[in-house]
């Protein structure tokens, strides 16, 4: 599963990885992005792309209320799923990152993942759109994960969808069949990523600031 992760990199690196993309949000950078915060997405508008702000935690359109959050949705099976099989057609998603963090062993130690390069990357996402009684609307996301790659299992069994950029726009493509959508879900290779302890300070989303993503 993923259940943090960070997003610290200037807005501009985020408009070039992404662009051309509209920005509709207002970026805070994040060093400990936790389930409920309102954090940036990148989805696909009238065929231009619109870096947004949604809920982490999908609430699906039939939910009775918003208590029904799912941080996650395994790949391998969100297209069965009622709660996401409708997004996996329609409403697919980019989630930009910089790192996510993983919890090993029963000391449950943290861990911070990266690209080896350190560089801006993005989950596969799905997002939903729920209203309440009164009709409105409340717009919310869920991390896509799969089996984890040879490096990361010693940590956890999972680890989150990571799209190389070359397959942003297959991703976010509309008229994508669902065969080639779920093809892209896969696990990045092991040799792409980095990963060391960090301190159990990122274990209350109160503690957001880079220090607690140094070695530990």
């Amino acid at each position: 599963m993923c259940g943090r992760y960070t997003l610290a990199k200037p807005i501009k690196t985020i408009e070039s990885h992404f662009g051309p993309i509209h920005i509709s949000f207002k970026y805070c950078p994040s060093y400990n992005i936790a389930p409920s915060l309102v954090s940036p997405v990148v989805i696909n508008e009238s065929d231009q792309r619109t870096l947004t702000g949604m809920k982490w935690g999908l609430v699906p359109p039939w939910a009775k209320d918003e208590k029904m959050k799912l941080i996650n949705a395994r790949s391998e099976t969100a297209h069965e799923k009622p709660s996401f099989k409708g997004s996996l057609k329609n409403q697919r998603c980019l989630i930009p990152a910089d790192g996510f963090l993983e919890w090993a062993g029963k000391e449950k130690q943290p861990h911070y993942i990266q690209l080896k390069e350190q560089a801006l990357f993005a989950f596969a996402g799905l997002w939903s759109t729920w209203k309440n009684l009164e009709g409105i609307s409340l717009n919310t996301y869920s991390i896509l994960t799969t089996t984890a790659n040879e490096k990361l299992n010693p940590i956890h069994a999972r680890m989150p969808v990571i799209l190389p950029p070359r397959r942003y726009n297959t991703w976010l493509a509309p008229d994508s069949s669902l065969d080639v959508v779920r093809s892209l879900l896969t696990p990045l290779p092991s040799e792409e990523l980095n990963f060391h302890p960090v301190s159990k300070e990122v274990n209350s989303p109160k503690n957001n600031h880079p220090e607690i993503l140094k070695p530990f």
